[in-house]
């Protein structure tokens, strides 16, 4: 464990490094730009007041003392303006570390910096803290191994799937490469390395496969594509300067936004089974595929509301946006933004509604296979060693 440790974390290191082909801090000629943080010191004076219309929003301006904490010109204090609208609107406090943006030029005479944001970062860490501390005390060994899992999709994503597209590599390949890899791991990490995870990876894949095939086949008849994402002009101009393949983008975006609901309900369905099977060593296949599909069904339609309230969630400005406007309903359902989501929604809803009978059929064609003759064994030497225990007394 520890040299496949070792060589995942070795390939992620590796395929992860590269130069960027532009750099967006730097200005013209010598001119740059950083963020660092910054502590407010000191507010002079201000002029803040309730806008009318929200009152929960703060309009106006204040003058503060800053002082740099990081970057080179650490430990430097300054008097800027903060300036609150409805595009910045930081109502900071003396004692409060922000980040900056600061903006030097080439012989480093002229220095203008303003607030970019809160420093956010303790308390994004404070909450992820208390969600691991939490999955490990309710979940005690599976939680803490829930958590491992976590790590590993949340780098292998950003270290390794990323590059994959940026060097060149087809989206399909590398979503089906992570998909794959985190299935394996996550699977056998929270289920064990045991059959009925072996079940459950094979149903992942299966209804992974089920995914792709809808996603082919939708997006070819509504003509959808990594060409109609709304940031494709930024694609494209990354795509010139790297081997990254647009056209394809969507297919990787829609097999791993389906991943974690089918892997979820695919583990559920041949834990059940496998419990139903283990307290009932000659129960049939009719049996044992019954009991899955008890089970999915009871779970597809709140894995399936889960996949699309998601989804509405991700795109709530875009519907107000409609709402508001009163847009026609061709140009609504037509709508490059609207049509990907939908296909993202139903073709991951569809293949967790496929999983059900797919991972319920392994299950009870695999499970009674692979633990043939395990259970029926341990009982009998049990029952001998009984009957042994007792001729001697």
């Amino acid at each position: 464990m520890l040299l496949l440790l070792l060589a995942y974390a070795a390939f992620a290191y590796t395929i992860s490094r590269h130069t960027a082909y532009y750099n967006p801090y730097s200005l013209s000629g010598n001119d740059s730009i950083a963020f660092e943080k910054a502590k407010v010191t000191a507010i002079e004076s201000e002029d803040v007041k309730p806008d009318q219309k929200h009152p929960d929003l703060l309009i106006g301006s204040q003058n503060v003392t800053v002082q740099l904490l990081t970057g080179q010109l650490a430990g430097k204090r300054f008097s800027i303006v903060n300036n609150l609208n409805y595009d910045t609107n930081y109502y900071v406090k003396i004692g409060q570390t922000v980040v900056t943006s600061v903006s030097t030029t080439g012989d480093g005479n002229t220095v203008n910096i303003n607030i970019n944001s809160p420093d956010r970062t303790p308390y994004l860490y404070l909450m992820a803290a208390v969600f691991i501390l939490l999955l490990c005390l309710i979940g005690g060994k599976s939680g803490f191994r829930s958590v491992v899992a976590i790590g590993f999709t949340i780098t292998s994503v950003v270290f390794i799937f990323v590059p994959l597209l940026y060097n060149g590599v087809p989206p399909a390949i590398a979503a089906w490469i992570l998909a794959a890899a985190t299935a394996c791991v996550t699977l056998f990490l929270i289920g064990g390395i045991e059959r009925k995870s072996l079940v459950a990876i094979l149903g992942t894949i299966g209804g992974a496969a089920v995914s792709t095939g809808i996603e082919l086949i939708f997006s070819a008849l509504t003509q959808t594509s990594g060409y109609t994402f709304a940031d494709t002009d930024s694609l494209l101009a990354i795509s010139s300067h790297s081997g990254l393949k647009v056209g394809s983008l969507f297919f990787a975006a829609v097999l791993i936004a389906s991943l974690g609901a089918v892997m979820d309900i695919a583990i559920s369905i041949a834990t059940s089974v496998n419990e139903v099977y283990q307290s009932s060593p000659a129960a049939g296949k009719r049996t044992l595929f019954a009991s899955g599909m008890n089970v999915g069904r009871d779970m597809m339609g709140t894995m399936a509301n889960t996949l699309i309230l998601a989804f509405t969630g991700s795109s709530l400005v875009v519907l107000i946006q409609i709402y508001t406007y009163n847009m026609p309903y061709f140009q609504v359902m037509n709508s490059n933004s609207i049509a990907t989501e939908i296909i993202q929604a139903l073709t991951g809803s569809i293949a967790v509604i496929l999983t059900v009978p797919l991972v319920a059929f392994l299950s009870a064609e695999l499970l009674p296979m692979l633990g043939a003759g395990n259970r029926a064994s341990r009982i009998s030497r049990g029952e001998r060693e009984e009957a042994a225990e007792s001729f001697h007394t």
